[in-house]
């Protein structure tokens, strides 16, 4: 019996978290990524999607997004929407041939009535293209 009642207590906090996580801010606004860490291979692009969260002070706010770290060479971000009033939009990471394997810290952030904050997004960039074909010789 005692783990029946283990199971279930775990099941009602991850489900609090869960909807806890997706519940609008009592004050000012939150930006949320569909994940946390990101891998992308050299060559590549990966999307994920960038979330607004927003008190009902700034439901009628108009958000620019953006990014707050220098980013390393090779890697650019884009936003699509990038301004404007929208609670989700899709951020396309695309990691160059020159770009260098490695880990990286990425902020991205949303701007609203001057205010700003993000999050962070663990980019790993990885060696070797994405759709590498491979000849073996008879």
């Amino acid at each position: 019996m005692k783990p029946i009642y283990t199971i279930v207590i775990l099941f009602l906090v991850a489900l609090s978290a869960e909807s806890f996580a997706q519940t609008a801010p009592r004050t000012e606004f939150t930006v949320q990524l569909s994940k946390n860490a990101l891998d992308v291979k050299v060559g590549t692009t990966s999307e994920l999607n960038v979330t607004i969260l927003r008190s009902k002070t700034y439901t009628k706010s108009k958000a620019k997004l953006g990014y707050s770290t220098r980013l390393p060479e090779g890697i650019s971000i884009s936003f699509e929407p990038a301004e404007g009033m929208f609670e989700t939009s899709v951020a396309t990471i695309s990691v160059a041939e020159t770009a260098k394997a490695g880990q990286y810290l990425l902020i991205l952030n949303a701007e609203l009535n001057n205010k700003v904050k993000g999050s962070t997004l663990k980019l790993n960039v990885t060696e070797g293209k994405g759709n590498t074909v491979v000849s073996v010789n008879e």
